[in-house]
């Protein structure tokens, strides 16, 4: 079934609220592939959904869907080559489609498919600072206050106070507000705190760090209206995206230490 960006829209605020919004994060956070609009489509179709694949993916993987169940529909962009005034080709957005995914819990995976696909170990807080893009610095702050990201000095400062796990959460938050600074993002500061909070959520959980989501009262306290929401969640991608690269060497440190 074929989409048009208006329909995708009207479908989209018919079931985005703070509630669904808080439940897509805590998956993205396992499978950070799949944009936070499309984790909102899946988790407003089915509850407690953990892992995700298209039923070719599953067969690939040696793994059936169970009989009868139903696929979770996701929106898949569709693209058409176009050739540029300098003769190279580029692709564009020409609208979007229906795709179909299954959860593990529809398919017959063995009960330690999850824990072999998404067990993650901390790759440990000073191998962040090694790839921070700005000098982190640490020393004593406010009550209240675990860091800050200076745009004029362009630096991180985070309290030494911490557990290392805390320092290595909170340097994951600031360098989500460099990276909203980097990229000249124009976004109210209430909206830039939650998608920054969520964004260092995703990779936190990517990396094995214990963090918390964001509750559903809490963006609920910072965001009022459902078009803020989607706002949020399309900028969420691009920030948790670029943490993960930012910091994407710290993983292959976990694996070698693991």
């Amino acid at each position: 079934m074929k989409l048009t960006k208006k329909e995708l829209d009207s479908k989209l605020d018919s079931i985005v609220n703070c509630e669904v919004f808080s439940r897509a994060l805590k998956f993205k956070a396992l499978q950070h592939n799949y944009s936070h609009l499309n984790c909102i489509l899946i988790q407003s179709q089915r509850e407690n959904v953990t892992y995700v694949l298209p039923f070719k993916k599953w067969n690939a993987l040696g793994i059936s869907v169970l009989k009868g169940e139903r696929g979770l529909a996701i929106i898949v962009p569709r693209f058409r080559k176009v050739e540029k005034k300098d003769g190279t080709k580029d692709d564009e957005l020409v609208g979007f489609a229906t795709g179909h995914v299954f959860d593990v819990s529809q398919t017959d995976a063995p009960p330690d498919f999850l824990v072999a696909h998404l067990n993650r170990d901390f790759p440990g807080y000073p191998s962040l600072v090694d790839l921070s893009p700005v000098p982190v610095t640490e020393r004593p702050l406010r009550k209240g206050l675990s860091g800050y990201f200076d745009s004029k000095e362009l630096t991180i400062t985070i309290s030494g106070s911490q557990s290392e796990a805390d320092r290595a959460l909170t340097l994951l938050h600031e360098t989500g507000h460099y990276l909203v600074w980097k990229n000249k993002l124009e976004i109210p500061k209430e909206l830039e705190e939650v998608i920054v909070e969520s964004s260092a959520f995703i990779a936190a959980s990517k990396f094995g760090l214990d963090a918390t989501a964001p509750s559903a009262g809490y963006i609920a306290g910072y965001i009022n209206s459902t078009e803020d929401l989607r706002k949020a969640s399309k900028v969420i991608d691009k920030i948790s995206n670029s943490l993960l690269n930012t910091y994407e060497r710290s993983e292959t440190y976990a694996e070698s230490n693991s």
